[in-house]
């Protein structure tokens, strides 16, 4: 009985780790080069986002929450503050274009599978 609560207590373990490690699956991947580092965009398939301004030798300002799509426009509804790009953006062929912050936001999408899902 001592060795089945053993393994069983193993067999936990291990499948809490395997969770941990788990890499959420992105469904647009969006960048472009700034003047001093990148910014990113990464929308993940549970539609959670994360949008990142990072500079060449820091790590970068992470700004995250959930999306929701409606025709070919991204409304971000944030979880903590907004970056200056905004919460609105629009999909134009291989670009996503933010269009409600106090400035205008252009990212080179590089994957895309937002409209599939």
């Amino acid at each position: 009985m001592k060795k089945i609560i053993g393994i069983l207590i193993l067999v936990l373990i291990c499948e809490s780790c395997n969770h941990w490690n788990e890499k959420k699956e992105t469904i647009l991947l969006a960048d472009r080069e700034a003047p001093l580092g990148w910014v990113y965009l990464r929308i993940y398939k549970d539609k959670t986002f994360e949008f990142e301004s990072r500079g060449l030798e820091r790590k970068g300002d992470i700004y995250a929450g959930t999306m929701e799509l409606k025709n070919d426009t991204i409304y971000f509804h944030y979880s903590d503050s907004i970056p200056k790009a905004g919460n609105k953006a629009i999909l134009i062929k291989n670009v996503v274009s933010y269009f409600s912050g106090e400035y205008p936001e252009r990212l080179e999408i590089k994957k895309n599978k937002l409209l599939t899902e």
